[in-house]
């Protein structure tokens, strides 16, 4: 029934509640990049994330409020009870939060057809590529134009900016593959400064966020193996 509580805090026990991204995704970046090429990245549509002094996750914080949710009939949101109030996540909360772009509907449409060329240039043979090949790529090549990349600085950017997206606002393991849509997306200048990074990362999140708390079938046959 909306407004009754989704879990009982007893279950505290029984979740991990972490994040998969790059907590170092700064460092990561910043070694690959002449300073030059930082200051740009810096100034870009992400430039509210490199101008981040630290970034930190409260696992034990993020599974308390987790706890605290409630039933709600509105699927592009969270709602949560906080001291005897009701508290929303929503996706306006988000754009204020991060600056990204966030419109009501994501459109993708057309990119199939796209080249995927940084694809093509810096992983060549491959079909794809896992983000610790991309994590490899730029962190065995310091300083980027400066010594060891062929590139251009216009392309070690778009490396550096693909690699955010995907460890960052997709919070990806190193395991797991780098989509192609969002290469190509990258690859386009106009495309990328005008995307709807917004919404496609609060969608993303608030995926994770509506299941991270959920048995699935192995945790429930590990609880009862103890």
């Amino acid at each position: 029934m909306e407004g009754d509580h989704l879990f009982d805090f007893g279950d505290w026990r029984n979740f991990l509640v972490y994040w998969k991204g790059d907590f170092q995704y700064k460092e990561t970046i910043k070694s690959f990049l002449s300073n030059s090429q930082w200051k740009k990245l810096r100034e870009s549509i992400f430039g509210n994330f490199f101008r981040l002094q630290s970034v930190k996750f409260s696992g034990k914080l993020m599974h308390c409020v987790l706890l605290s949710e409630i039933v709600s009939n509105e699927p592009d949101s969270m709602t949560f009870k906080v001291f005897d109030r009701d508290i929303k996540f929503t996706r306006n909360a988000f754009h204020i939060i991060t600056g990204l772009k966030s419109y009501s509907s994501l459109d993708m449409k057309g990119l199939n057809e796209k080249e995927n060329r940084l694809l093509r240039v810096y992983f060549p043979g491959k079909d794809k590529i896992e983000l610790a090949d991309l994590y490899s790529f730029i962190s065995s090549r310091p300083h980027g134009t400066t010594s060891s990349f062929a590139g251009s600085d216009d392309d070690a950017l778009k490396l550096t900016t693909l690699y955010f997206v995907e460890s960052v606002l997709m919070g990806k393991r190193k395991n797991r593959n780098v989509s192609e849509q969002i290469m190509k997306i990258v690859d386009d200048d106009a495309l990328c400064a005008s995307f709807n990074w917004g919404s496609l990362a609060y969608e993303t999140l608030l995926k994770s966020l509506k299941s991270c708390l959920k048995s699935n079938e192995n945790d429930v046959q590990k609880e009862k193996e103890k």
